[in-house]
């Protein structure tokens, strides 16, 4: 008994896993390596999906009807007129959930074939995933994927490390370094030995939670700790380790991969749940109106019909004896006989129009080229055929940030040595630097010419491309200032006047240190500024001065990263004079805009694919310039990078990609990283190999924001430290103020732009100085108690005194086109939460530079508390804020509303800010709070369409802002835990959903899901989740719809998806172009069909009141079966595939006629009752008109026309007239198929009316033809047809006329062909990156702690610690010029004045103090100021226009 009871109890309480012992796992039923997405097999596929699809309740409706109409005596209608549509829907669906059941199939079969080594009887064999069980051991080669959750014994590294790349799981590309138990290392890849581990793993039960793993391993009768540190997931990709082994912990299911995919769920449009409730309020309709039918026959039998049974014979089975119960009898089978002839006010056509509509919707998505990505060759594809009309009523956007919104890569962009920054190209003809916008053209096979080849398109839909060219395009941007390689600052403007410029120019202070002064060039900075306007000649006026101040640094520095002017320019660079580098204009006409990069081809190490454009910095590297070679040094040797040599090519394997990107640009100027050993680092300068001994490594980590290495060379001591600009401004020494303040402009510029920045800087130690400080360092790490923070004291006081070297600029470059598409459908309405495995710094730069964050924001929140208390605490503080910014708004916004149309936003917020700002350079000062009055924005828009009118017919943009734009929210993951429990879900909700965007930082794959349920449950919002790895597959399957990008990170979130795209761009057209137009098509298909079935079904409705409710059918009975099948479906389906009201064009030009999708203003219960009404009164007059004329009417002839089957035939053909009319009405978008159609079923009626009953012998041969040759047939048609078309076409002209929605003026617009853009599509291009309030978050590092203590003990390296000898000559190379470089660093210790820096702040006036401690406003001194009016001469005049600058220092 308590043999049986052991495995029972380990089961629940944990898991019992023993290594190599099959007998033993086996008894506790673990699941095997197989996994299963797939929903039927063969033999359920027939019962289950027919079950399914039964579930919705029209296909059940019509089941019941269809055996109603299988029994003779209640059935006045063939069975076979339900039966065929009814097959015809089941078979349509089964087959398309076939079709998507088999591509899960092939995928499941694709994943659980993939071989994985597994040893067996103490050999190696190749066995497939799903034959790999729990408790065995299987080994990984470099590159390939974990097939299982392992804990890893042993590797090819040193110390058992291994390194993974997680990017399946949270997003992830940088490398994580995993460790086994050193007693395991000794089994190496000895398959003996491996066979023959029998330790036994106790650990907990499958969960889904990524960074947790609590186990115990018993061997040898020892026990060890386990701990996610020793567990490799499966997804994982095994990197830069050659092969390792482990035991398989959690096999399929039990992974925390499956674990946090989620379940598939069934997905229906909100237009499918609300043709549900329409159904059941159909049927309750049908019911009463089938009772009262019911009712009236009975009373009719029992009063007047019993007299009549010689002519009205009653059925057998109704008894004759009883008058009373005979009546009764009759009314019962009249009312399933009503039942019958009413359905069709619901056919089951209309599920098969629905479908059809839906599934050529889908096609028109995969066929359309403006969502081609040529470079891929990848088409958007529609995965699904149900949920089209639910893009236009996307409510909030769930996505990823990491190979969604960004490429996943870093480029050095641009950088500051010395106070001078580099990377802008400068166009002399307009004195702007230009934007360089790199773009890759596919040029195929073809006769055409090249440059005729549109950028980003493929002359052939399938060809493959052949061959693949970059581009750069520039683009203009506002004027800056040009540094000479002689140390001459000049404004960059039109070549004329470059000479007078350099004349003008006055020179800055000089340094205070006269030891740094030799051997550093003399900077001069010019002052000039541009006007607003310029000559009619193009060119620029004379110079403004000044505002007084500001730093002409600052100043023009601030001014270049404003809107963009215009079109690009090429530049090209040439050598004018003696050491003169002058970027100068290349004679390039309007159409040539190709720009070349440096070439590099002369360094043996660079790599191909680096971009970089400023010719200058290689100048002065190659020129032996002693501050750029200490800024490109530091990045070569600071750093955690290993490196190793791969097929002959040097690779660097990174923690991080940013680390990746700042050692590559050392790489490529230079400056090579070739190796490293625990205590040494090899760089090879300028064809020259240094060596340095490594000293320490002071780890980086999210509390510190920098690291630093400590290294000697010959006997030079100096410290390289690289971190956040706020951490190491306040670790410099004095007596370089200029220096600094000239380098926080270009961090403020750099911020702005959206770039990743680090400040770099050095320290000169003394030998004797860096002996007592390693004592005390070796101490701290030796205590006992508080050693983190003995060790932080240790770190801080090395850490000071710094010698500022430059500032590095990287860019996550974004996918072409984020911030436009984001920009838009914000301006649509949708709201967007990114949900990112990536650190908060990261997130947040992101959101800055794709536009999600803006400086427009009243304030940022951020949520990081780690416990409830502390989230709840910031929480009421948020909502505090949120409701005294509601009650005091800041003024002035009646600009937004009726600035120029040309007049740009920046220029708007500028002109608003002015009012502010002082004339003098004193801080301004927040406005009070209104006394009266303020203005107030309203969320809900009132009228729709009503602001529009003015920016439509003046030519105003018109900027409507609402309640949702004055805050985002960023939530760390561990706050996102208490977030969403029960006690706090609410009030997160309530802050949430007031701001314009939430980023949720560190959150896990469940967490995402979790997100996302609780808008769905809590707002009843349509929502949307697109991401690109599998660590978004269970968010993509918990949103409403599914977006997939076919991206970096393998096709898992594609095949989960419902859409797939190439591109997050593609995603605004997806949503504002296709999703609207299928809602829009869908709902006027919807209104219209409502309407015709309506009208045609209710004249039964209204003979019944002239045949004694007998459920005597107007019609032919042939009419009825074929009315919605041939006579009026292809017009129908025309209009819910082509229709259109404004082009696509448009659609993404005015985002906002997105927003009637929002609230389903297009079909609701209020558009279907109006429907309804409009179809009852049409039945109305389609009945009594013709009844009328024809009730006692006579033919010229003399024939009687008063026929039960010429009435029916009349009021036939008025009704499939009047149906031809109103389509043509509801029409806006006139094709060929729809002109084809409306008039061809017109036509198609009388061809097939005819052959039914002359060629078939219909019961109603010659009544139409007959009425038709009778001129009453033609006025009583007339009469009939305007007094139905004229209430429509005065209602129609009234809503044009008077109530105009924004889509009627687009079209009186184009009518008038006057083509203007609404201001709610805010382009945002590149070169449009405004400066931010936050000039510090500019800061990101995707760095985690822990490399350097691996890289100095060792344990990282491919040799033992042992193996490393320290070389006896290191250092004899090179050390003079080594010491000349380091010693003008200067000793002098000085309090360091940078004010006190907040760490994560979210009160807007104390980020405004923050920002102004090293402004050029308050660290320029007075002498600088008066050496600058000197030099220009008129300083004194204050510019009319506010800098740039001071708008980050503007508290609205």
């Amino acid at each position: 008994m308590g043999t049986k009871t052991q495995p029972q109890q380990a089961k629940e309480n944990e898991r019992r896993i023993r290594a190599n012992d099959k007998e033993f796992n086996l008894q506790y039923k673990y699941h095997n390596n197989y996994i299963k997405t797939s929903k039927y097999s063969v033999f359920t596929f027939l019962p289950f999906n027919l079950l399914e699809q039964f579930q919705r309740l029209a296909n059940f409706y019509f089941l019941c009807l269809l055996v109603l109409q299988l029994i003779p005596a209640i059935s006045s209608l063939t069975p076979v007129t339900t039966a065929i549509p009814l097959i015809g829907v089941l078979t349509l669906t089964a087959v398309k959930d076939a079709y998507d059941d088999i591509q899960r199939h092939l995928s499941d079969s694709q994943v659980n074939n993939r071989k994985s080594k597994t040893l067996r009887n103490g050999k190696l064999v190749d066995a497939k995933w799903s034959e790999v069980q729990v408790g065995d051991v299987i080994r990984l080669d470099n590159n390939q994927f974990v097939a299982a959750d392992i804990l890893l014994l042993t590797t090819s590294e040193p110390n058992g490390l291994c390194f993974i790349e997680t990017a399946e799981l949270d997003g992830e590309t940088n490398l994580k370094a995993k460790q086994c138990l050193t007693e395991t290392i000794e089994l190496g890849d000895h398959h003996d030995a491996l066979w023959n581990f029998n330790g036994e793993i106790f650990c907990e039960r499958p969960n889904n939670l990524l960074n947790k793993f609590d186990g115990t391993l018993i061997w040898r009768n020892q026990r060890f700790a386990l701990d996610n540190e020793k567990i490799l997931l499966r997804g994982c990709v095994l990197r830069n380790t050659q092969w390792c082994y482990g035991v398989v912990v959690f096999a399929g299911v039990d992974t925390k991969l499956m674990q946090n995919s989620g379940k598939t769920q069934f997905k229906s449009t909100g237009v499918d749940r609300l043709l549900n409730f329409i159904i059941i309020g159909i049927v309750l309709f049908l019911v009463s109106i089938c009772a009262l039918f019911a009712v009236g026959c009975a009373i009719w039998e029992g009063l007047i019909g019993q007299h009549f049974q010689v002519y009205l014979p009653w059925e057998h089975i109704i008894p004759k004896d009883y008058i009373p119960s005979g009546a009764t009898v009759i009314g019962l089978l009249v009312f399933f006989s009503y039942a019958i002839v009413l359905n069709t006010v619901v056919p089951i056509s209309l599920y098969v129009s629905v479908e059809v509509i839906r599934f050529i919707q889908s096609f028109l998505i995969n066929w359309d080229e403006e969502m081609y990505y040529a470079r891929t060759n990848t088409y958007a594809k529609a995965r699904t055929t149900t949920l089209n009309e639910e893009l236009g009523q996307i409510q909030y956007i769930f996505s990823d940030k990491t190979g969604t919104l960004t490429q996943n890569i870093m480029t050095f962009n641009k950088c500051s040595i010395n106070g001078r920054t580099y990377g802008d190209v400068i166009d002399l003809r307009t004195g702007e630097p230009v934007e360089v916008t790199e773009q890759q053209t596919i040029f195929h096979n073809s006769p055409r010419n090249p440059e005729e080849v549109p950028t980003g398109t493929a002359t052939s839909t399938k060809q493959p491309p052949l061959i693949l060219v970059h581009k750069a395009e520039v683009h203009a941007k506002k004027s800056s200032v040009m540094v000479t390689a002689e140390g001459e600052t000049q404004l960059a403007s039109s070549p004329s006047s470059d000479r007078a410029e350099m004349e003008h120019s006055a020179p800055l202070p000089a340094p205070q240190d006269p030891q740094r002064n030799r051997g550093r060039k003399q900077v001069r900075y010019s002052a000039p500024s541009r006007s607003q306007e310029e000559e009619p000649g193009g060119t620029i006026p004379g110079r403004l001065p000044t505002p007084r101040g500001l730093s002409p640094s600052g100043y023009d520095s601030q001014r270049s990263s404003s809107r963009s002017s215009g079109g690009g320019l090429g530049v090209c660079f040439k050598r004018s004079g003696p050491g003169l580098m002058q970027r100068q204009l290349s004679s390039t006409n309007s159409s040539d805009k190709a720009l070349q990069c440096v070439d590099f081809s002369a360094n043996p190490h660079h790599e191909s694919d680096f971009r970089w454009y400023d010719r200058t910095l290689l100048d002065a590297v190659r020129s032996d310039e002693e501050h750029s070679h200490v800024f490109f040094r530091l990045l070569a040797l600071c750093h955690t990078v290993m490196a190793e040599t791969v097929e002959g090519k040097l690779e660097y394997q990174a923690q991080s990609p940013d680390e990746a990107a700042l050692v590559a640009a050392a790489r490529n100027f230079g400056f090579v990283f070739r190796s490293r050993t625990p205590n040494s680092i090899t760089i090879e300068v300028m064809g020259r190999m240094e060596e340095y001994e490594l000293l320490n490594i002071l780890d980086f980590n999210n509390v510190r924001k920098r690291m630093s290495v400590i290294l000697r060379r010959g006997n030079t001591v100096v410290l390289y430290c690289k971190g956040a600009d706020n951490v190491i401004y306040d670790r410099l020494h004095g007596g370089q103020e200029d220096l600094k303040a000239r380098t926080q402009d270009h961090l403020n510029k750099f911020a702005g732009e959206g770039l990743r920045t680090l400040v770099l800087a050095e320290r000169r130690l003394t030998e004797q100085y860096y002996k007592n400080w390693r004592i005390r360092q070796q101490e701290a790490a030796l205590a006992m108690d508080s050693r983190e923070e003995r060790l932080n004291e240790i770190y801080e006081e090395i850490e000071s005194d710094m010698q500022l070297v430059g500032v590095t600029a990287i860019e996550d470059k974004l996918q072409d086109g984020v911030p436009k598409a984001i920009a838009n459908l914000q301006s649509a309405g949708i709201k967007i939460w990114v949900l990112t495995g990536d650190k908060q710094e990261t997130a947040i730069n992101i959101g800055y530079s794709c536009q999600l964050l803006t400086d427009e924001l009243a304030d940022v929140f951020i949520v990081d508390g780690n416990s409830v208390e502390e989230v709840e605490k910031q929480l009421r503080q948020f909502k505090e804020s949120i409701k005294i910014y509601n009650r005091f708004r800041p003024g002035g916004t009646e600009a937004l509303y009726n600035s120029d149309s040309n007049m740009d936003p920046l220029s708007v917020t500028m002109t608003q800010t002015s009012v502010f700002m002082h004339e003098s350079s004193s801080p301004p000062t927040p406005p009070p709070p209104p006394a009266i009055s303020v203005v107030t924005f309203s969320a809900e828009c009132n009228d729709l369409f009503g602001d529009e009118k003015r920016s439509l017919d003046d030519g105003a943009a018109s900027i409507v802002i609402d309640e949702t734009t004055g805050f985002a929210l960023v939530v760390n993951g561990h706050s996102l835990v208490h977030c969403l429990s029960p006690e706090l879900e609410i009030k997160f909700l309530d802050i949430a959903s007031q701001c314009k965007a939430v980023i949720c930082c560190r959150v896990t794959p469940l967490q995402k899901a979790l997100v996302v349920e609780l808008i769905k449950r809590a707002k009843n919002a349509v929502t949307l989740a697109i991401g690109d790895g599998a660590n978004d597959v269970s968010m993509i399957k918990a949103a409403h719809i599914g977006v997939g990008i076919s991206g970096q990170e393998g096709l898992q979130a594609v095949l989960s998806s419902d859409y797939a795209i190439a591109q997050f761009r593609y995603l605004e057209r997806l949503l504002l172009v296709h999703g609207r137009w299928s809602y829009y098509r869908m709902c006027k298909f919807l209104r219209y069909f409502f309407y015709k079935n309506f009208a045609f079904t209710l004249c039964h409705c209204w003979y019944s009141l002239f045949c004694g409710f007998s459920a005597q059918t107007v019609f032919d009975p042939m009419f009825i079966s074929v009315y919605n099948l041939f006579y009026t479906s292809l017009p129908v389906l025309s209009l819910g595939i082509f229709e259109q009201d404004v082009s696509d064009k448009n659609s993404l030009e005015y985002p906002r006629l997105y927003t009637p999708g929002l609230r389903s203003e297009l079909f609701n219960i209020r558009e279907f009752i109006y429907s309804v009404l409009h179809g009852a009164f049409t039945s109305l007059v389609l009945f009594l008109i013709p009844y009328a004329v024809y009730k006692d009417g006579v033919s010229q002839n003399g024939y009687v026309l008063s026929d039960h089957m010429t009435l029916g035939a009349v009021v036939a053909t008025i009704l499939i007239v009047d149906n031809t009319a109103q389509i043509s009405l509801y029409t806006s978008y006139w094709t060929i198929v729809n002109h084809i159609t409306i008039w061809g079923s017109l036509v198609w009626y009388f061809v097939l009316d005819y052959f039914y009953n002359y060629v078939i012998g219909g019961p109603y041969v010659g009544s139409l033809t007959q009425a038709i040759k009778d001129l009453t047939f033609w006025m009583t048609m007339l009469i009939t047809v305007m007094v139905l078309v004229a209430p429509v076409l005065a209602y129609k002209y009234y809503l044009l006329d008077v109530h105009p929605s924004l889509s009627d003026k687009i079209r009186q617009k184009s009518l008038k062909k006057i083509h203007s853009r609404a201001s709610s599509d805010v382009r945002r291009t590149a070169s449009s990156r405004r400066g931010r309030r936050s000039v510090r978050s500019g800061y990101a590092f995707a760095h985690q702690e822990g490399f350097g203590r691996l890289i100095t003990s060792g344990k990282i390296m491919h040799k033992m610690p042992q193996d490393f000898a320290f070389p006896l000559g290191l250092g004899t190379k090179k050390t003079q010029a080594l010491h000349n470089n380091l010693a003008s660093a200067d000793h002098t210790k000085a309090s360091n004045s940078s004010g006190h820096h907040m760490g994560n702040n979210n009160n807007t006036n104390q980020r405004h103090n923050q920002n102004q401690n090293h402004s050029s406003m308050a660290d320029i001194s007075a002498e600088g100021r008066a050496a600058d009016a000197g030099g220009s001469g008129a300083s004194e005049d204050i510019s009319p226009r506010a800098p740039c600058q001071d708008l980050d220092t503007i508290n609205l």
